[in-house]
């Protein structure tokens, strides 16, 4: 299933006022730091669905990735994704390793080996790409809804789609009504041809009504369901659609206590199933759609079965993102408090198993040429980075992962914790890197 997470007031804030091209926004939200430099978070975590040693995360200094399952991990910054400056992109991964981000300017596509960036063709160039969504039962297809603004109250959006690994994308459904401002997308995965956008009906410059955009033939025509309890300060945000069923829908309301809402007629009418008293940040149904986990920094991550819904705590660690793949349930917390950043479950959430920390990132990754995007982008930058994350450095001298050590133009990382004989850096099972002092966030 896919996994976004709303995870910023002001980034939320920004996007509406970007798209609507308003000079503001009444969004009555606390503010939060939302800059270059900010507190280190993940917010966004996804997989190969050919290959579940391929993670990507898009994090709050760009993007972080293994190719082995979390045993290391290599940093994109931001310049070389051709993005920046107080913005989380969407992130999606196609069958393969292709990256798929979301961006102001457009879509853009990384390599599978994480090395070179580019904005995708076939009439995306220039539009803000606000989500992006891969079909698991077809791993070369995504779709990606772009919205912009036109002034006025009126947007442009619209659905794209590829269907050969983005090599090339169609704009060929129908734009959605032109009051209609989308924040997510998703395909049923029993269905293709059911497409659902979540975003706002702006009846005017401060009101905003939350709706879902329903599509029953691919895009060729949509109907605007009206959700409610969701406005300017309760944005609708799609988690996900079970597997067997197209009309039974998982939608996130982003309000400051933020409630879990469920459709089981296509978007006619909700019920909340879960009531949170923090912003809801993490989400995620189980690959057969039998149980399902929400959760944020206040709640934790909570669990129930899709057919009781009795949610029970399975964690108090903060929950900044949930993903479940056939393999595992990841977690995205706070490494200053919980001792790492991302966690592992094979059990449903019971306990999670360490698998990346910020001393135990590498830098930019080496079997990258010097001449490619990611190395003469964010060679440079990681010196600073790894002093801002307080990453160490080998006491071999040798860099981290046996993947990503020094090279490539002196873009190679170091890790934290124990320097086995092949200089990798382990994660020790109690959530602390053996060996070294790891990141002192505290």
């Amino acid at each position: 299933m896919r996994q976004r997470s709303p995870s910023g007031a002001v980034r939320w804030a920004r996007r509406l006022a970007f798209a609507a091209g308003l000079g503001c926004v009444a969004l009555a939200m606390p503010g939060e730091a939302q800059a270059n430099g900010r507190f280190p978070a993940a917010y966004q975590l996804v997989v190969d669905p050919l290959d579940p040693a391929r993670i990507s995360v898009q994090v709050t200094y760009g993007m972080i990735h293994s190719f082995d399952a979390g045993a290391s991990w290599s940093w994109t910054c931001e310049q070389a994704a051709l993005y920046g400056g107080e913005y989380d992109p969407a992130l999606q991964m196609l069958g393969g390793g292709t990256t798929l981000i979301g961006t102001f300017d457009g879509l853009v596509v990384g390599s599978p080996d994480t090395c070179d960036y580019a904005f995708a063709a076939g009439g995306l160039e220039g539009r803000y790409v606000v989500d992006v969504s891969s079909l698991k039962s077809e791993p070369a297809h995504a779709i990606a809804v772009s919205s912009d603004g036109l002034g006025g109250n009126q947007f442009d959006t619209r659905v794209w789609s590829t269907t050969d690994g983005a090599l090339s994308w169609s704009g060929e459904a129908t734009p959605l009504s032109a009051s209609f401002l989308a924040l997510t997308l998703d395909a049923a995965p029993s269905d293709p041809s059911r497409l659902y956008v979540s975003g706002f009906d702006v009846v005017g410059p401060s009101d905003y009504v939350g709706t879902l955009a329903r599509s029953d033939d691919g895009g060729l025509s949509w109907s605007l369901l009206p959700i409610p309890g969701s406005a300017n300060t309760s944005g609708p945000f799609l988690g996900a659609i079970d597997p067997n069923d197209p009309d039974v829908v998982w939608l996130r309301l982003a309000g400051d206590a933020g409630r879990l809402l469920r459709s089981t007629d296509g978007g006619l009418s909700w019920s909340t199933v879960f009531q949170g008293t923090g912003r809801l940040t993490a989400f995620a149904l189980s690959p057969d759609g039998s149980e399902v986990v929400v959760g944020s920094s206040a709640d934790g991550l909570h669990h129930a079965s899709t057919s009781e819904l009795v949610f029970a705590q399975r964690t108090a660690m903060e929950a900044l993102c949930a993903t479940w793949t056939p393999d595992a349930l990841y977690l995205c917390t706070v490494e200053a408090r919980s001792g790492y950043t991302i966690g592992r479950s094979t059990d449903a959430g019971l306990s999670f198993t360490p698998i990346h920390q910020l001393a135990c990132l590498d830098g930019p990754r080496a079997s990258c040429s010097a001449s490619s995007d990611l190395v003469s982008g964010c060679a440079g930058p990681w010196a600073a980075q790894r002093q801002i994350l307080r990453v160490d450095t080998c006491e071999s001298g040798a860099g981290g992962g046996a993947s990503t050590s020094s090279g490539a133009g002196g873009a190679g990382g170091s890790g934290g914790g124990e320097h086995t004989s092949d200089g990798c850096c382990t994660v020790a099972p109690g959530g602390s890197p053996r060996g070294r002092a790891g990141a002192a966030l505290g």
